[in-house]
């Protein structure tokens, strides 16, 4: 019940802002097996992120916000992953979708945690390049260059937890 009430006020949220209802496309939330997920997705038309760059755009940095006022009274941990499209984009040094992807994931807890989120609550940061596409069919849809922002079930975060802790060494939380 929870998450269904933080979805509810990110939708009320974002359509309550004459500015920013135009980007109500842009919020996508959904309660996953994993928690409630909020993504933040571009459009045609309408990048969260510059070509090739974690620098966050505007309507972006504001999305994060209302993202940021919703959950941070929430006492769930969070995953923030970060999600380019197919398109290749590589620079002389290396630094590809990977890198991209983990930058803007990053990009994305520093502007959370600078909005009041605390730091505490974020339970990990991944980059994930094109492997996972929300529109599967189309790999370079703008909808899959995303950031997935996921309040985390209890349980998930506990496994999680669970499963880094080295057993050998006896440790238990």
């Amino acid at each position: 019940q929870q998450f269904e009430e933080t979805a509810d006020e990110l939708r009320q949220a974002v359509s309550g802002i004459p500015e920013l209802k135009e980007l109500g496309k842009n919020l996508l939330v959904d309660n996953t097996p994993e928690g409630l997920r909020i993504q933040i997705v571009d459009q045609q038309g309408t990048a969260m992120f510059p070509s090739g760059s974690s620098r966050m755009s505007p309507q972006m940095r504001r999305l994060l916000g209302l993202v940021a006022t919703a959950i941070k009274d929430v006492p769930k941990q969070v995953a923030i992953a970060g999600h380019t499209d197919s398109t290749r984009y590589a620079d002389p040094n290396g630094y590809g979708n990977w890198e991209l992807s983990a930058d803007r994931a990053l990009a994305s807890r520093r502007a959370l945690v600078e909005m009041g989120f605390p730091e505490t609550r974020v339970h990990r940061v991944v980059g994930r390049a094109d492997a996972d596409p929300l529109v599967a069919n189309d790999l370079n849809n703008p909808q899959n260059r995303r950031i997935s922002i996921v309040l985390l079930r209890d349980s998930i975060a506990k496994a999680d937890q669970e499963r880094a802790m080295p057993k050998s060494l006896g440790l238990t939380r």
